[in-house]
């Protein structure tokens, strides 16, 4: 599945890479948490009868709607399930998901298919009676994938505002602090439509799991205000449209209702439960290295930050492994799971895990025997068709047989134009899945090359 383009002898980190993408396949997560035994479902501890419903809903968003919905279908097996299922566009379904309706939209800038799938959302939650049962599916991009403007703004107001705060380097938390304010179907705004018991089972892509944050937390309560938004705006400086700016200071002012509130009735009826995140990615990562015979560090599944600091943090490990043997003696390897931004300054092209990787080929650049992969589970970085990049103790000297300037590069935000050139981009295409970024740096043993050490540690 994960494939590196113009670079050699980096096998063992493309076998860790696959791994975590087959123990981050959403049906696999989903199945921990529920199961079917006759006519019960277990759900988290929940028994629910399902003779006790007589209409089941499943509403799926995000970029692993697929898998989810799939999964989800064969636990109702037999009951009559009907509802929607929003994909991204170009994410081509293995099989029908019948009897639910299937919508392609827009990421990670909405557009008027992110609307029509976000009508049809709400569409079908209205349409729950006391009988029904509302499955919720939610996954990262479910935020662009289903918008409804609230008051006056349009699609395109939303799609503005999200560019800009995205290029401020906002983090995904005050990313989804002003989406929220701007709809009427995020930050628990769906749950006020439900009529019914709901549950929501949602496969994380934020650091530190909140419900929240995760899809801009169509059912679950939002402690983030219109004051909240601002704030965000005006600490990034993004040039966002007036008439967003004019939409949150209404509301401010109590022209426009706030987002439901921890203690909404609304909430009542419906369970939030994270089926997976990014520490399974990184569990899966340390498991499979240390299956290699390589000692391994499970850092953290919570790395955030601008993507240069967070290489820099890393790099410092890396180093005192080679330099110390601290906390570990070579051969030996660092994971880190999570989401770094980048505040793009530059005029390149790049996404925050290439960016991540060109950094730490500049903080490694005199360190012999690394190799380091940042990749989003997704298979997406940024605005490119690239899932991230491999880098080792040869890409800086690779970039100087082509006269580049790898810091040039970096300080243009152009790490996918470098990457191009040197060798190291990751390609996965569409996964199906998205916990986030993993991170894999491996220090090999004293004097070995990134090849030959790669086959020691196996």
């Amino acid at each position: 599945m994960v494939r590196v383009e113009g670079l050699e002898d980096v096998d063992d980190l493309v076998y860790v890479l696959d791994r975590v993408i087959e123990a981050v396949e959403p049906g696999r997560l989903l199945g921990r948490h529920v199961r079917r035994a006759g006519g019960r479902l277990f759900v988290d501890g929940d028994m629910l009868e399902l003779g006790g419903f007589d209409d089941f809903v499943v509403l799926a968003a995000g970029k692993a709607s697929y898998p989810m919905a799939a999964k989800m279908l064969k636990l109702l097996e037999g009951r009559p399930v009907r509802g929607v299922a929003v994909l991204p566009h170009g994410y081509k379904p293995p099989q029908s998901l019948q009897p639910l309706e299937t919508i392609h939209a827009s990421h990670p800038t909405p557009d008027t298919s992110s609307h029509t799938a976000g009508q049809k959302i709400l569409e079908y939650a209205r349409s729950c009676g006391t009988r029904s049962l509302a499955f919720i599916l939610l996954s990262g991009g479910a935020s662009s994938l289903c918008v409804m403007p609230a008051g006056e703004l349009a699609v395109e107001d939303k799609a503005a505002a999200s560019a800009a705060l995205m290029r401020a380097g906002a983090s995904i938390e005050e990313l989804n602090t002003v989406r929220k304010h701007l709809s009427a179907i995020k930050g628990g705004w769906l749950a006020k439509q439900l009529r019914c018991r709901a549950i929501t089972l949602i496969l994380s892509d934020v650091v530190g799991d909140r419900v929240d944050v995760i899809g801009s937390g169509p059912t679950a309560p939002d402690p983030t205000t219109y004051a909240d938004a601002l704030k965000v705006i005006a600490r990034r400086r993004a040039e966002v449209p007036e008439r967003v700016v004019r939409h949150l200071e209404a509301g401010a002012r109590g022209a426009y209702p706030e987002t439901p509130k921890p203690g909404d009735p609304c909430f009542r009826n419906v369970r939030n439960i994270v089926v997976g995140g990014s520490l399974d990615a990184v569990k899966a990562a340390a498991s499979a290295l240390r299956r290699k015979g390589v000692k391994t560090l499970a850092l953290t599944s919570m790395l955030s930050g601008e993507a240069r600091e967070a290489a820099l943090l890393l790099s410092a490990i890396a180093r005192d492994i080679r330099r110390a043997g601290i906390p570990l003696k070579p051969p030996a390897a660092v994971v880190a799971g999570g989401e770094t931004v980048v505040t793009v300054r530059g005029g390149g092209v790049g996404g925050r895990n290439q960016e991540l990787a060109l950094a730490l080929a500049t903080y490694l650049g005199d360190v012999k025997g690394f190799a380091a992969a940042s990749m989003g589970t997704d298979g997406v970085d940024g605005p490119t068709d690239a899932a991230g990049a491999i880098v080792t103790d040869r890409t800086l000297q690779n970039a100087a047989e082509k006269n580049l300037n790898p810091e040039e590069y970096l300080e243009n935000n152009d790490s996918h134009t470098f990457f191009k050139k040197v060798g190291g981009l990751i390609y996965t295409g569409p996964t199906g899945t998205n916990v986030g970024d993993i991170v894999i740096i491996l220090v090999l043993g004293s004097g070995m090359s990134a090849g030959p050490a790669t086959e020691a540690a196996g």
